[in-house]
């Protein structure tokens, strides 16, 4: 006996029935990815008011903030650029920095006296690497003549820095408010405008200003 085989397709309801199933498919993961965004953004957020919280339960023991190692009421470490979770030292050397060693600020200062201070654990690199694996630390950058003291987070999305922006702002105003845009080393002042954002995911660096503004 001899078997027929059918050389018959899909026909176009069954070609229907598999497009809409690979749109549900991808929507769940392009659904679940955004979350996993919006989850990482306020993890970073939240991180960063846990730190500002470190920095004054500090401030509230010992009448200064942490890494103001010559209690002039700013944060001696400055750099803004150039700073990776590496830059940080991966051994603990608990000690307080004041009165202020010779030479210039040390990166690890602020964390060593947080560790002193039994505020944090781990080591200063393991906690200078925020939510998007940039660095994370508190500097005290000159604006104008005038020394500010804020938290650098490095190396996060632009959707994540928008976010951070509006829900501490309540506006997308890089330039003003206690969140800004940093560039090229220059924090910006009066402008709205998140000018390096040529899409939500490029990287930028933001400073948050826990103690005062410009």
């Amino acid at each position: 006996m001899k078997y027929l085989r059918s050389n018959k397709g899909f026909t176009l309801v069954e070609l229907a029935i598999v497009l809409v199933i690979i749109g549900i498919i991808l929507g769940a993961v392009l659904k679940g990815q955004d979350l996993i965004n919006n989850a990482k953004a306020k993890r970073l957020i939240n991180d960063t008011k846990g730190l500002v919280a470190l920095a004054y339960t500090f401030y509230d023991r010992y009448g200064r903030f942490p890494g103001d190692c010559d209690n002039d009421g700013d944060v001696n470490y400055a750099t803004l650029t150039g700073v990776t979770p590496s830059s940080f030292s991966a051994t603990p050397s608990p000690a307080f920095c004041y009165p202020p060693p010779s030479g210039a600020a040390a990166a690890d200062q602020q964390w060593n006296e947080l560790l002193r201070a039994q505020l944090i654990g781990g080591t200063p690199r393991d906690n200078a690497k925020n939510q998007f694996n940039g660095a994370v630390y508190f500097a005290g950058p000159s604006i104008g003549g005038v020394n500010y003291n804020v938290i650098i987070n490095r190396q996060i999305p632009c959707y994540a820095a928008k976010m951070f922006d509006q829900t501490i702002d309540g506006a997308l105003d890089a330039g003003v408010g206690y969140v800004r845009e940093v560039s090229g080393g220059t924090i910006r002042i009066a402008t709205n405008a998140w000018t390096n954002c040529a899409t939500e995911q490029t990287l930028v660096d933001v400073a948050y200003f826990f103690d005062k503004t410009p």
